[in-house]
């Protein structure tokens, strides 16, 4: 793949250093961030009619809903944007408040991000009961506990696509059918999984998040709905408003129009890769289980010396790897790890419940590298040399 796309990243390279926290957001390609500039020098207007520009930046947030559409196979009017995913699944949640009865049930699991926790546990301010599905040693969702509290007949069920912790890639449409068939509205946490290979929206699913800045684009997130629960909750309250309501629900006040023509950017530095951006997400996909698979087996070498969090490294994974090294703090790994010109990741990752069951005796906190497409074999070896030299 061509890293010299990514000024960041060349601009690292330069000073000595790699990029392996891309799970916390990835770089963005010089096209992004030249569609970014062009529009606020030239283009910077609100939303309208009439007027030229005015009328531009109508069109490009409505090209740029389309791209996402595309990208993840659904239809443009299923799909908007927002400020960041977190931000979006809370408006989704005010949405259901005026829904939610005293005793509700709600179901959440312990392998997600907060972001698709919190929105949900603050329904309780409204009555709601919230259930979190554990999480066994590996990260790995306890089935027979998800089938029993699913037989409670909850109102909503949140579940992750992928996570960033560990890499693992849950099977989302076993989860939302059976999630469906209890009667519950279900919603998906897709940002971790968006970046990494092409998408398919199961249909159970009725509501789903994705970060575009996670994906090569700026800070700007998507939605998604189904036509069902579109139906149900987008509506607005005051009839004299003519304009869309999605304005009034999930994309309150004013969008940042330069991150969408950054997306605009991006989508076509996909189209450079494959002239359809779904078949570049496949190609950073092959491109990606290489590089999975260099660092499991680096992982798995070092056994004994470095603890890899999830699912074995003979397992396949998206290229996200949180770990321990034996007997050494964790911030002291990090420090060095910084002073080899690495950037990765200490922490939990927002993803507490997790962690906490991962890596009890670190007081749920880790180390995590994380790939994408721009990275190299040589980044991964790197990256272990340096673990090496901490384990001597």
């Amino acid at each position: 793949m061509n890293e010299t796309r990514f000024p960041a990243v060349v601009a690292a390279a330069a000073q000595g250093r790699i990029l392996v926290d891309n799970a916390a957001g990835a770089q963005l390609p010089d096209l992004a961030l030249q569609r970014m500039q062009r529009y606020l020098s030239a283009d910077n207007a609100q939303q309208g009619g009439i007027f030229s520009r005015t009328a531009a930046t109508s069109a490009l947030v409505e090209e740029a809903r389309r791209e996402c559409a595309g990208l993840l196979g659904v239809p443009p009017e299923r799909v908007g944007t927002g400020l960041n995913s977190t931000t979006l699944a809370f408006a989704f949640a005010r949405l259901l408040a005026s829904s939610v009865r005293s005793g509700d049930r709600i179901v959440v699991t312990a392998a997600d991000h907060e972001a698709n926790v919190a929105p949900w546990m603050w329904l309780r301010r409204f009555g709601a009961q919230v259930h979190v599905v554990p999480v066994d040693s590996r990260g790995d969702l306890d089935e027979e506990k998800y089938r029993l509290l699913l037989a409670s007949e909850p109102i909503l069920v949140a579940l992750p696509w992928a996570s960033n912790a560990t890499g693992t890639v849950y099977d989302v449409a076993a989860f939302a059918r059976a999630a469906k068939a209890a009667g519950a509205t279900v919603v998906v946490d897709g940002v971790q999984a968006f970046p990494h290979f092409p998408l398919e929206i199961p249909p159970a699913v009725d509501f789903a998040f994705f970060s575009a800045y996670k994906c090569y684009a700026p800070h700007l997130a998507f939605w998604y709905l189904s036509a069902t629960a579109f139906e149900r909750f987008v509506r607005a309250d005051d009839q004299r408003i003519p304009s869309d309501a999605r304005y009034w629900t999930l994309e309150t006040g004013t969008q940042a129009y330069e991150a969408l023509a950054g997306w605009l950017g991006t989508v076509e530095y996909f189209r450079e890769v494959a002239p359809e951006p779904r078949r570049a997400l496949a190609a950073f996909a092959r491109y990606e289980a290489e590089l999975s698979e260099h660092a499991r087996r680096g992982f798995a070498e070092r056994a004994g010396k470095v603890k890899l969090y999830g699912r074995p490294p003979d397992v396949e994974r998206l290229p996200v790897f949180a770990f321990n090294v034996a007997d050494v703090a964790g911030e002291d790994v990090a420090r060095r790890l910084e002073a080899a010109g690495i950037e990765a990741r200490l922490g939990d990752y927002y993803a507490p419940r997790l962690m906490q069951e991962l890596a009890a005796d670190r007081a749920g906190r880790a180390l995590r590298i994380s790939l994408a497409h721009y990275n190299t074999t040589g980044d991964i070896d790197r990256c272990f040399a340096a673990l090496d030299e901490v384990t001597r």
